[in-house]
């Protein structure tokens, strides 16, 4: 909260003044970071519509949001968990909703049966580059998830 304030050049009280919790300012932050990556998908067609190669655009479309600040957000979720407790992550609302954020937002725009598996290739594919210290090819990320989608439809 400290950090926070500091970027936000806010006191606590100023903060707490709008949050109650720090679960609160969590719910918020979520909710405010995954409307901005469906913000992105505005103008991109919905699964229903899409072509194959229009649902594999979305895919990298919405790794490509998602990759600039992952290490940071990484970073805030496992100090989140730190505070939780590793056993509460599954039943934890702001976890919860962060996940099922987007795994919507992939069924909306890639897969509907298929969001769950997708979600962990994009964490994946974001974890591999996080590793490898340097950006993954568009072409590559398009490999890996038109190997999974054409698997799908053989």
């Amino acid at each position: 909260m400290r950090q926070l304030c500091e970027q936000l050049g806010m006191s606590k009280s100023a903060v707490y003044y709008y949050y109650k919790s720090k679960d609160e300012l969590f719910r918020a932050a979520t909710e405010a970071i995954v409307n901005f990556d469906a913000g992105a998908l505005a103008h991109q067609h919905l699964v229903a519509e899409a072509s194959f190669e229009q649902r594999v655009e979305n895919f990298v479309l919405i790794f490509q949001q998602v990759a600039p600040r992952y290490f940071q957000e990484m970073q805030l979720v496992s100090d989140y968990i730190q505070v939780i407790g590793l056993e509460n992550v599954a039943d934890d609302p702001c976890m919860v909703l962060a996940n099922q954020k987007y795994m919507v937002m992939l069924a909306s725009y890639v897969s509907a049966d298929h969001s769950r598996e997708l979600y962990t290739l994009m964490l994946g594919l974001l974890s591999h580059q996080l590793m490898m210290g340097k950006e993954l090819d568009k072409e590559y990320v398009s490999a890996q998830v038109k190997r999974y989608l054409g698997e799908l439809h053989q």
